[in-house]
């Protein structure tokens, strides 16, 4: 985890804080992320490590048991989300459990949340293989579940994005790149990158595949509720997107409080449009758009007359600069058929150019807790949600 304090890196550097004030940067953590760490400025102030681990019992215990590796390691890792102090004479934290963004988030994104599965694990509310799965969750804001939908559920869901690409789907409408944001069938879909929109609302198989019991299991992890799926895109090849993060497009009533699945439908070779995502990026300085808003969308809710032209490619911008300047590491997902990877609202991610001999066949999902609303539910007709099962619901924004 990055060692950042953003008072102290504004008092330490004037001139970032001038900049800052002038709205050339969102904020000090900001330009740390993209410059400041790369040449060499201090994030920090360096913590009086004697006096930490003399002061804190439970640190030189965390130490001690390999929850970290030094006092520096641990004050940035737990401590001071539990309102340690680095030295006797600092200023503490209103709220040092915050979230890290003003948005708010899941239990899962507030900052205490390692000490909040390691005392579920203790008092036997998770397992030790629920704990594992959700401390990945936490530090680096994706899961991939392995093999986790049976085959039988797979067969059937493939078959029906067969038929969807093949154009005998009546009623499913496609995104696809270089033809319509969203329109019927065209054999374009089969050779440009292209999105099949919402094919759980025509499809069981679908549905059956998107709320697999593992998935659904993790689901019930992260939001300890009832699920609502939002949204379904279904995938002949691959997206080719740039690196990009959800929470500004995908909007929500609480809108850090959702997840996304991608799910292979076949094994995906390397040059096929794979996945990819920064490890640890849903930490990263948040966006704003039009410097008030979490999303794009919300932002030209409230102010249609809002030009967001510059905003969507300096966010892209800020992306690859500040994985780059923190050394984020970048993962392909070569996955296998059934393989499911799970990410958190603010995990940077996107596609790799596609192929034209392998496609890449696969279905992404974007949940929230069952009572929360889908922003699109704000601004156009409303089709129903409807229940799966006891523990899920569904709906859509592309057919009535």
């Amino acid at each position: 985890m990055l060692e950042f304090d953003e008072t102290f890196y504004l008092d330490a550097n004037p001139d970032v804080a001038e900049a800052v004030r002038r709205g050339e940067w969102p904020s000090g953590f900001v330009h740390y992320c993209v410059i400041g760490k790369k040449t060499g400025r201090l994030g920090a102030k360096p913590i009086d490590a004697d006096w930490y681990v003399h002061t804190y019992p439970q640190a030189a215990a965390d130490i001690a048991a390999g929850r970290a590796a030094s006092a520096t390691e641990h004050y940035h890792r737990l401590g001071k989300y539990r309102g340690y102090l680095p030295s006797k004479s600092a200023r503490r934290q209103d709220d040092p459990a915050a979230t890290s963004s003003r948005f708010g988030g899941l239990w899962t994104d507030v900052g205490n949340a390692l000490d909040i599965i390691s005392g579920r694990l203790d008092v036997g509310l998770i397992t030790q293989e629920q704990a594992e799965i959700l401390t990945t969750w936490v530090t680096d804001g994706y899961v991939i579940l392995p093999g986790a939908v049976p085959p039988a559920i797979l067969d059937a869901a493939e078959a029906d994005l067969d038929r969807a690409y093949r154009g005998e789907v009546p009623g499913l409408h496609f995104a696809i790149h270089g033809v319509s944001d969203r329109c019927k069938w065209v054999p374009e879909a089969l050779r440009q990158p292209a999105k099949a929109l919402d094919p759980h609302w025509f499809s069981t198989p679908i549905l059956n595949l998107i709320f697999s019991g593992e998935i659904l299991a993790f689901l019930h992890l992260i939001f300890e509720r009832r699920v609502l799926a939002s949204q379904t895109l279904g995938f002949w090849r691959g997206s080719a997107q740039e690196a990009h993060q959800d929470s500004a497009y995908v909007n929500y009533s609480l809108p850090m409080q959702f997840a996304a699945s991608w799910i292979a439908l076949e094994d995906v070779h390397e040059g096929a449009g794979e996945l990819y995502y920064h490890i640890g990026s849903h930490r990263m300085p948040e966006f704003r758009y039009a410097r008030e808003f979490k999303g794009a969308e919300e932002a030209k809710r409230v102010d249609p007359r809002l030009d967001l032209s510059a905003d969507m490619p300096r966010h892209l911008e800020l992306i690859r600069a500040q994985a780059a300047g923190t050394g984020l590491s970048t993962q392909r997902f070569l996955a296998k058929r059934g393989d499911v990877l799970i990410w958190a609202a603010d995990l940077a991610h996107g596609g790799m150019p596609i192929s034209s001999a392998h496609t890449r066949k696969s279905v992404v999902t974007h949940y929230c807790p069952a009572e929360l609303a889908p922003g699109y539910f704000e601004h156009r007709p409303v089709a129903r949600i409807k229940p799966f099962g006891r523990a899920a619901f569904y709906t859509t924004a592309q057919y009535l």
